[in-house]
């Protein structure tokens, strides 16, 4: 499904990814984890094409997606959950979400996507009509997953979708991740709450200074308290 092959990228001079290869297949949840500035968000935006890799490959069922401007790699069946969520403040959250749609049918086929993203977010159904500036840090990050999930994508990539949210908000949020897997959306997530990722996910990448240093099953890395310490500090 995704294939990433020793990729490298630098911003500016400063050489950020060091030969990252990882793999995401078909309905599957891959967890990529390390410590603050290690280049978990760095490999989510070479993904992306945000990014731009300067040396590797990143292949897309089979496809070379590398050189591929962003909004392609979205129409291809990738979709993206940024750290900074990027919601329209301005705009109500149906108008939000309808701008997802957009690329897809010209917003005009609503009901069945708004009734899936309802289901998996069910504080927006009594939020539609309110402008998104005035949602909470919680209901924001909702709208920002919702909103992604309007191009239908195959493989969802989720960056650190737990951050500065209330308890309350984290578990749903991580028991949300876990119903869009089983609908069939494979998911690459970055997240530093580790036993929320461990628990979403059933494999792992740890990286070290934009270098991948460890793989394995996330059962295998909730038991292995030596390894967590050293990539993760936990």
């Amino acid at each position: 499904m995704l294939s990433v092959d020793g990729i490298d990228a630098y911003y500016g001079l400063s050489h950020v990814l060091q030969n990252v290869s990882l793999t995401v297949r078909p309905g599957e949840a891959v967890a990529l984890l390390g410590r603050n500035g290690a280049g978990k968000t760095t490999t989510l935006k070479a993904i992306m094409a945000v990014v731009r890799a300067r040396r590797g490959r990143i292949t897309w069922n089979g496809t070379d997606i590398t050189a591929l401007p962003p909004h392609r790699i979205v129409q291809l069946g990738i979709g993206y959950v940024p750290e900074e969520r990027r919601i329209f403040p301005n705009l109500t959250v149906y108008e939000n979400l309808k701008m997802a749609r957009l690329t897809v049918d010209g917003g005009r086929r609503m009901r069945d996507y708004l009734d899936r993203v309802l289901a998996l977010f069910p504080p927006l159904k009594e939020r539609l009509d309110n402008k998104g500036r005035n949602l909470s840090g919680g209901e924001q990050q909702m709208l920002t997953m919702a909103r992604s999930l309007g191009t239908e994508p195959t493989l969802l990539l989720i960056d650190e979708p737990t951050e500065g949210l209330m308890p309350a908000f984290v578990e749903t949020i991580g028991q949300t991740i876990g119903e869009i897997q089983r609908q069939g959306v494979a998911v690459l997530l970055v997240e530093q709450n580790t036993k929320l990722a461990l628990a979403a996910t059933q494999r792992v990448y740890l990286i070290e200074k934009g270098a991948i240093k460890h793989e394995g099953r996330a059962a295998d890395l909730k038991n292995d308290a030596a390894v967590r310490v050293r990539y993760l500090g936990v």
